[in-house]
């Protein structure tokens, strides 16, 4: 019997389904054992301590073999499970492509960096997926994408600084926090052991925390039927390529805002979600040296704040407990250890010699907001802070000055920095429209300005040479204190 072939003329035109098998998908029970069969079958290196859920071995002529064992795990019926994968340059087009000629995907669009997907089926059933390059969307003048040869976006998350990777999807400083699909990474690389701390709203898809060269945690995944949400949770070994899979975990709250601890000590880590444990998990993750990161696929997080906290000497660092609206030890000011900390009778004690270094709350604080510092200092050197772009500085000469955070001009105000002897109470208040700093009562700096998206954890500190005595922290936040 003959075989027929259909030519298919060229065109300039890139259509938006390749006319090429880009991937054929084996589902597999045990990722590491098929890999290792089919490396033996094909005479390939063995693998060994291979555990993603998706792994395509590269075949002779560019086409994937895809082992993926998300259907097992998933107990999909073999009809929901994907047979070929047709490559894409452009997957939205693609997708508006198949609704145009009257076929109806069988799934949204999952979106990650650099790549997205979807599945459909032809008339006899069969499942197929379109891979690719995620293109553009119909609906784009509502979203900010980000590009390669524009500034990366930029946000002060309160204890570090996040920069938006040019892979994202969309970012945008936003009045509630850095709105994000896609991810965005601190500027600063930071050591282990150590704790990641994030306060964020997820507003569908799933959330994703990184360090190390591999190191991520990913919260709210699932089958691609639920584009890509449901209840599971996956760990990635911050020092080595290896998953961990937890489908029945849980799933943290959506459209809500939810406050996320990612602690890695040498030898265990913990995941805590509004204060409760959600996972442990024991291995060596010392001598790791990385930037931290957050991101979220297939929806979008709003993140309040984001801060990367060392934990060298973190069961001896003492801490002070810091009120909020009223309720006492609500937040806590957590110094670094370049301070030297140490809890007397009066207080917290800080101090700065070589190593600049403050103590911080674990929370972060929008306009508007004040904060009421009982401190003491015998060289009249106190630093208030404000994440890392605002600054209210009292110099040893009795000077004033202020680091704004929107502008980023220092202002100084000459004998507005003096401070009575002992015990003083320095008050900092920032409204929408200015801010103003008092001491005892009474107005030393007041400054106009468009203060309404800022929002900080604040800091306390001495300058070089000298100390710092924190007796009591209190904070007033009028956007919390409206929520409760």
């Amino acid at each position: 019997m003959s075989e027929s072939k259909t030519a298919f003329p060229s065109s300039q035109t890139v259509h938006p389904i390749a006319n090429r098998v880009g991937g054929v998908f084996m589902h597999v029970s045990n990722m590491e054992r098929s890999v290792n069969w089919y490396h033996r079958l094909f005479g390939m290196p063995e693998r060994s301590s291979v555990t993603d859920k998706v792994h395509a071995l590269a075949m002779q002529g560019g086409h994937d073999f895809v082992l993926d064992q998300h259907g097992y795990d998933r107990k999909l019926a073999p009809k929901d499970r994907p047979m070929l994968m047709f490559d894409s340059p452009d997957v939205h087009a693609a997708y508006r492509y198949l609704r145009q000629i009257g076929i109806t995907p069988e799934s949204r669009i999952e979106e990650y960096p650099g790549m997205a997907f979807f599945t459909f089926r032809d008339p006899d059933g069969n499942l197929l997926m379109v891979c690719g390059k995620p293109g553009g969307k119909e609906d784009e003048d509502d979203i900010t994408k980000t590009s390669a040869g524009t500034a990366p976006i930029r946000y002060d998350a309160g204890g570090c600084e996040l920069v938006v990777s040019e892979s994202s999807y969309c970012g945008e400083v936003a009045g509630e926090g850095l709105e994000l699909t896609g991810g965005a990474f601190t500027d600063s690389a930071y050591a282990a052991p150590l704790r990641i701390e994030t306060t964020l709203r997820l507003q569908g898809g799933c959330l994703r925390l990184r360090y190390g060269k591999h190191g991520m945690l990913t919260f709210n995944y699932g089958p691609t039927a639920n584009n890509g949400v449901g209840e599971e949770f996956y760990v990635r070994h911050p020092a080595v390529n290896k998953d961990y899979g937890y489908l029945d975990k849980g799933a943290i709250p959506t459209g809500e805002w939810v406050r996320v601890n990612w602690t890695i000590q040498e030898r265990s880590m913990e995941v805590h979600v509004n204060g409760r444990l959600f996972h442990t998990q024991q291995g060596y993750f010392g001598n790791l040296v990385s930037k931290a990161g957050i991101g979220c696929d297939n929806g979008r997080i709003t993140v309040k704040s984001f801060a990367v906290e060392p934990l060298s000497e973190e069961e001896t660092l003492p801490r002070l407990a810091v009120s909020r609206n009223g309720m006492e030890a609500a937040d806590e000011l957590v110094p670094d250890v370049s301070c030297f900390p140490e809890l007397t009778a009066e207080g917290l004690w800080l101090a700065y010699n070589d190593e600049w270094g403050s103590a911080r709350t674990k929370e972060a604080y929008a306009t508007p907001f004040t904060v009421e510092a009982v401190v003491r200092s015998d060289t009249n050197s106190i630093v208030l802070y404000g994440g890392a772009s605002a600054r209210a500085k009292f110099h040893p000469d009795g000077s004033f000055s202020f680091l704004d955070p929107v502008t980023k001009e220092e202002v100084w105000a000459e004998g507005k920095g003096r401070l009575p002897e002992g015990f003083s109470t320095v008050q900092w208040r920032m409204e929408a429209d200015r801010t103003t700093v008092a001491v005892d009562g009474e107005l030393r700096f007041e400054r106009g300005g468009d203060y309404t998206g800022c929002r900080f954890a604040i800091g306390i500190g001495a300058d070089i040479g000298s100390a710092v005595t924190v007796k009591s922290v209190s904070i007033d936040d009028e956007k919390q204190a409206g929520m409760q």
